[in-house]
């Protein structure tokens, strides 16, 4: 859902790898990220008092070649100095699809190249506030439509936890979601289904090759349906989160039935209309799944989605009713267990979502969220 659901963050080990992604956290005014006695918390300084979303995120539509300053409330809320790095991220489409944030130590190659915080870290006092601007430079050949980054806040000491050699990471993000005025929609692209076998995972999945070609972040409500051995029919629905322009990823739609083994077609339709089919191939090899009833399945068809997907096609606008999933930060609150291990044993790094390969260099993190 976007820019209704309110989600609390509890701190909490994570089993991570090195590197970290950061979700962000829908219609919070501020969040607070608390390690080893640090408490910080990030907000946008100037809100709109008749734009709820505007104490949430920056969403400033620019022409190309302009540049402008906003500007980000940070304080230190509990009582040890707080040290934070800050700068600036691009944004980036999660693999179950959100907007996550890259790394510090990743290169800016898209909207992160726009922005320039005015220091580069803060040392706060107990109970210090200060605020941070932070420039946008909208490159003169910046084409139309959204273009999303973030401003990251990171603790700059991370603490290790008792009994473990653990590394907890925590930052906080606020989004950036600049318009470039001019024609623009969002269109969710599929271009490619597979199946998942195990050991990757406990029981045949599909894989959807999914992303937006449109120039507007948007969601989408997917009905996807396999027809399989024996007049086998079956389908799922499924929500996505936020898209964002530009991006591709390969979506994990682990089936919620079993899967007879045999050949199969699928197709993808969303809000009622034909997105994709794909005929194969698309095996099921006998023994990657248990034996089931070769009586077939019959769900509803993909014209059915249309009543139920009514409102749910969303291009993010400017009227405060949508707003991307997880770039709306009133800041992100991420754990990161980058080194969790005990003395001894190391334990093999896994993801959020760990059934599923995540794409190198950031993975999307779901501590405590209220989904």
């Amino acid at each position: 859902m976007i820019g209704s659901r309110r989600s609390r963050t509890r701190l909490r080990p994570l089993l991570l790898g090195s590197s970290f992604a950061f979700g962000v956290l829908a219609s919070l005014a501020t969040a607070s990220a608390a390690a080893g006695g640090v408490t910080f918390s990030v907000r946008p300084a100037n809100p709109d008092p008749n734009d709820s979303i505007s104490r949430a995120y920056f969403r400033p539509v620019a022409t190309p070649g302009t540049s402008l300053t906003e500007t980000v409330a940070v304080s230190d809320d509990g009582d040890a100095p707080a040290a934070l790095f800050v700068y600036p991220v691009d944004g980036l489409t999660g693999v179950t699809s959100g907007t996550v944030y890259a790394n510090r130590s990743d290169p800016r190659t898209r909207a992160g190249t726009w922005l320039t915080a005015s220091v580069p870290s803060l040392l706060l006092a107990p109970h210090e506030r200060t605020t941070v601007d932070v420039r946008i430079n909208v490159p003169a050949d910046a084409t139309p439509g959204d273009h999303v980054a973030g401003i990251a806040f990171e603790n700059a000491h991370p603490t290790s936890g008792a009994g473990f050699a653990v590394t907890e990471v925590i930052r906080e993000v606020i989004g950036v979601q600049v318009r470039v005025p001019g024609p623009g929609q969002f269109h969710l692209l599929v271009d490619g289904a597979s199946f998942v076998m195990p050991p990757a995972v406990a029981e045949p999945s599909l894989s959807l090759r999914l992303g937006d070609d449109g120039n507007r972040l948007g969601q989408s409500l997917l009905l996807v349906t396999l027809h399989g051995p024996h007049g086998f029919v079956d389908s799922v629905s499924r929500q996505l989160d936020t898209l964002l322009p530009g991006d591709r990823i390969s979506y994990p739609l682990a089936w919620p039935r079993p899967l007879p083994p045999g050949a199969y077609t699928v197709s993808v339709a969303e809000d009622g209309s034909s997105v994709a089919a794909f005929t194969g191939p698309l095996v099921i090899p006998p023994g990657a799944t248990p034996a089931t009833s070769p009586s077939a399945v019959h769900t509803a068809p993909p014209s059915s989605l249309a009543g139920a997907a009514s409102g749910h096609r969303h291009q993010a606008n400017h009227n405060g009713l949508l707003v991307p999933a997880i770039v709306v930060a009133g800041g992100a609150l991420i754990l990161l267990a980058g080194l969790l291990q005990r003395r001894r044993h190391s334990a093999r790094p896994i993801g959020a979502h760990s059934a599923m390969p995540v794409a190198a260099g950031w993975q999307k993190s779901a501590v405590g969220l209220d989904r």
